[in-house]
C-alpha cells in the first residue's frame, strides 16, 4: 500500500499550494465539519469487516466579528456542538486470520467514508446575531479499486454545508452548498521510473439564499500528469489540465476555459529536507469581460527539524475562478509549523496572500472592474490528549482583509467596504468510541 499512498499524496499536493502531515483546516475555528483527527476509538463491530468510529465534541468560545464589517464589528459568544461517524476498509494485516500467514492480504477494494455534523449557536442578546447559528453537513468517500496492480482507479466525493453569517453585501445568511467529484486512474507499475495518472475533478457550489448577489456555479476540470522518476529521491512532472467553468440558473457569470500546463520536480534533498516546485503557464479564456494569460507556478520547501517536529514554507502563483469576480489572482506566501511534545500537539500557520480580482463589473454593475486585496491569516492551534479516544482542544483563527476598494451604494447610500478583521476561538473537547 506504501506505493499506492505515495501516488494518491502526490494527486492531492498537486492540488494545494500547502500540504500538512494533519490537515491544518482540523484546528481551524471556521471550518467547523472538518474531519474529527484528534482522537479514535476501537469502534464498534456491525458486521464482518465493517467497524464504525464515531466521535463526539462539544466546543465554547467567541468570535469578534459576525457579519464581517470594516466598522462597528458585533462579537458573540460561540456553542459548537460535533458529531461524526466513519468507517473504512480493514487494513491488510487484519485480514488474515491468526495462524494463516504472516503476509498481510491487501483488498482489491479499498475506502474511508465519513458523515460528520456541527451545530452552531451564536450567544447574543441581539436576535439577528442569533439567527446566524446553524447546522453544518460534511460527507466524504473515498475509494481506491486494484491498489496493488499496475493500474488503479480512485473515486472521491466530498461535500460540505457551510454556514455563514449576512455580510454587508447580503441581508441574509450565505449558507452554502459545496460538493467536490473526482475521479482518478493511475498508472504505476513496479520498479518503473515512468508512471502518471488522468484525472477528473466536477464542482458544484451552491449559494441556498444569496439574493443573487454571489453566483452559483459548475466547475469541470480534467487533466494528464506523467511522472518520471530519474533518481531514487527525485521525480520530475508535466501536469496538463483543462476546464469548463459556468454559472448556473438565472446566475450572471462568465463561462470560461481554464487550462493550466506546469512542469515541476520534487526531490529528497537529505533525509530530512524536501524541495518541490512548479513552473508554467495558464489561460482563463474568459467569455467575456476580464480574462488572464500569465505564468503559474509555486515552490515548497519542507524540513523535519525533529522526530516530533516539521516546517514548510511555501510561495504560490495562482488563479481562480470566483465569485467576487470573473476570476482572481493570488499570490500566496505562507508556512506551516507542527509539533508533538508528548501528549500535546501544536500547530500554526501563517499566510500572507496579494490578491487581485478582475472582472467585478460582470457581477456588480457600475462597480469598478478591479480589486486588490492584501489578507493576512494565522490558525493557531493545540491539542491535549488524554487519551487515544479523548483529546482537549484550544484553536484560534485570526483574519484580516483590508482593501481599499469600495462596492457602490445601494440602499444605505454609502460605498460598502469589505476589509474586516476577525478573532475566533475555540476552546473543547473531542471523545471518539
Amino acid at each position: 500500500m506504501t506505493r499506492l499512498y505515495a501516488s494518491l499524496g502526490l494527486l492531492l499536493a498537486l492540488e494545494a499550494v500547502a500540504t500538512a502531515d494533519v490537515p491544518i483546516s482540523s484546528f481551524d475555528p471556521d471550518d467547523a465539519v472538518t474531519p474529527i483527527t484528534s482522537v479514535e476509538g476501537p469502534g464498534i463491530k456491525i458486521g464482518e469487516g465493517t467497524v464504525l468510529h464515531p466521535a463526539f465534541g462539544l466546543e465554547t468560545g467567541y468570535t469578534s466579528n459576525v457579519f464581517y464589517t470594516a466598522t462597528n464589528p458585533l462579537g458573540a459568544g460561540v456553542l459548537r456542538a460535533l458529531a461524526q461517524i466513519s468507517t473504512g476498509s480493514l487494513t491488510g494485516d487484519r485480514l488474515v486470520a491468526p495462524g494463516e500467514s504472516d503476509a498481510p492480504v491487501e483488498p482489491d477494494f479499498a475506502y474511508r467514508a465519513s458523515l460528520r455534523a456541527s451545530y452552531d449557536a451564536l450567544l447574543s442578546g441581539n436576535s439577528v446575531v442569533r439567527d446566524t447559528g446553524g447546522l453544518g453537513v460534511g460527507a466524504s468517500f473515498h475509494g481506491v479499486a486494484y491498489p496493488q496492480g499496475a493500474w488503479t482507479f480512485g473515486i472521491d466525493e466530498d461535500f460540505s454545508r457551510i454556514i455563514r453569517a449576512a455580510n454587508f453585501e447580503t441581508s441574509t445568511n450565505v449558507n452554502r452548498d459545496l460538493n467536490v467529484f473526482a475521479l482518478n486512474l493511475l498508472w504505476h507499475p513496479p520498479d518503473r521510473a515512468l508512471s502518471g495518472y488522468l484525472y477528473y475533478n466536477n464542482t458544484l457550489d451552491i449559494f441556498e439564499d444569496n439574493q443573487g448577489v454571489y453566483p452559483n456555479r459548475m466547475l469541470h476540470h480534467f487533466g494528464i500528469h506523467p511522472q518520471w522518476k530519474i533518481f531514487p529521491e527525485t521525480q520530475i512532472f508535466i501536469d496538463v489540465s483543462g476546464g469548463f467553468n459556468t454559472g448556473l440558473g438565472n446566475t450572471t457569470k462568465e463561462s470560461s476555459f481554464p487550462l493550466v500546463a506546469v512542469a515541476g520536480l520534487a526531490t529528497l534533498l537529505t533525509l530530512d529536507l524536501t524541495l518541490s516546485g512548479q513552473i508554467g503557464y495558464t489561460n482563463g479564456f474568459y467569455s467575456g469581460n476580464a480574462s488572464y494569460s500569465a505564468p503559474t507556478g509555486g515552490l515548497q520547501l519542507g524540513y523535519r527539524y525533529s522526530q516530533f517536529g516539521r516546517i514548510q514554507l511555501n510561495y504560490g502563483w495562482l488563479y481562480s475562478d470566483s465569485i467576487n469576480a470573473n476570476y482572481f489572482r493570488d499570490e500566496v506566501i505562507s508556512a506551516l509549523l507542527t509539533q508533538q511534545v508528548g501528549v500535546l500537539s501544536f500547530e500554526l500557520q501563517p499566510e500572507l496572500h496579494f490578491r487581485e480580482y478582475n472582472g467585478i463589473a460582470t457581477l456588480v454593475p457600475g462597480a469598478v472592474d478591479t480589486r486588490f486585496d492584501t489578507v493576512v491569516s494565522v490558525i493557531a492551534g493545540v491539542h491535549y490528549a488524554f487519551r487515544n479516544w479523548i483529546a482537549a482542544t484550544l484553536d484560534y483563527h485570526f483574519t484580516d482583509v483590508n482593501t481599499d476598494y469600495r462596492y457602490p451604494a445601494t440602499a444605505t447610500n454609502e460605498p460598502f467596504n469589505p476589509s474586516y478583521v476577525r478573532h475566533d476561538v475555540l476552546l473543547g473537547v473531542r471523545v471518539a468510541m
